[in-house]
């Protein structure tokens, strides 16, 4: 038991120093974060315009497909950039516009699985119908202490949104990341070329290492600072006096909004990046002694910590 609880704090105590070390790295090389920045920025104005254009003529319609065509580039081109600075320390361009078309083709089976288990979950949960319940009464003035009725819970309306949660929010984005880490910069042909066989054994340590604790703890961490702020920072309102008072403070939560969203990803995904900093498929003998790449970091202190 002593010895299970030393293993977690050691595992806690190395994600954590690795990620301090990301934030570090990404704090020192500020125009790579503004370059990032850009980016981000290139993708939500594309985002707004493709909702904002209307298809009324031949021109607007161009543009609609333009902005439909360039999301997704830019977007995979930002997790490549992303990934190759973590690894080279500086941004090669020619290789992140070649590895964001491998992230592309890895993410296709996953938009596919998810597809495929929305569609299975709409039809499990038509087979449980919220019952019909009639309105409660009035609670009488005259009898405060009476206690009141409460519908019981229908189980299932948890159960469908709960399992959604993990499956959409936490298992396919760890299962995706994992994939952008370990298969972006392999050659996906050789890599199918291998054999079902290979392939499937490298599928199975991907998806062990994507749901591997110290994997879970950073997407954890990354999850607060990217999607739980944002979300507090945008809908949970505080009431203020005066119009321009509020267009002010709107506008301040939206900065940090973007400021937050844009490090906790860039800082999740150069972490992930660091921590799997190592061939996917399997790699040469190490030899006795030496600390093999992919389960293995360097600390601040100099020292080698197995991950």
């Amino acid at each position: 038991m002593r010895s299970l609880t030393l293993e977690v704090i050691f595992m806690i105590t190395t994600t954590l120093r690795l990620i301090r070390k990301s934030a570090a790295d990404i704090l020192r090389n500020w125009h790579v974060l503004a370059i990032f920045a850009g980016l981000y920025a290139l993708l939500l104005a594309t985002l707004y315009g493709f909702i904002a254009t209307r298809e009324a003529r031949v021109w607007q319609v161009l543009l609609t497909l333009l902005f439909v065509a360039s999301a997704p580039a830019i977007f995979f081109l930002m997790q490549a950039a992303i990934i190759n600075q973590a690894r080279q320390g500086k941004i090669e361009w020619y290789l992140a516009l070649r590895d964001s078309c491998k992230l592309a083709l890895l993410t296709l089976p996953l938009i596919f699985v998810g597809v495929g288990i929305i569609y299975l979950l709409n039809r499990w949960q038509a087979h449980f119908p919220a019952p019909h319940l009639a309105p409660l009464p009035l609670v009488s003035a005259a009898a405060p202490g009476k206690p009141v009725a409460t519908p019981p819970t229908h189980s299932p309306t948890v159960w469908f949104p709960t399992a959604r949660v993990l499956i959409f929010v936490i298992a396919l984005p760890l299962a995706m990341i994992q994939l952008w880490v370990d298969l972006g910069r392999q050659n996906l042909l050789t890599f199918i070329r291998a054999g079902a066989r290979a392939v499937l054994k490298s599928l199975g340590q991907t998806l062990s290492r994507a749901f591997a604790p110290e994997s879970v703890l950073i997407y954890s961490l990354g999850l607060i600072v990217f999607a739980l702020t944002p979300y507090v920072l945008l809908f949970v309102r505080v009431p203020l006096g005066g119009t321009w008072r509020e267009l002010v403070v709107f506008s301040a939560r939206l900065a940090l909004v973007y400021v937050f969203t844009l490090f906790g990803w860039v800082l999740t995904l150069s972490t992930y990046a660091k921590a799997n900093d190592g061939p996917a498929l399997p790699g040469p003998i190490l030899a006795a002694g030496e600390p093999n790449p992919r389960t293995s970091i360097t600390t601040d202190d100099g020292e080698v910590a197995t991950v």
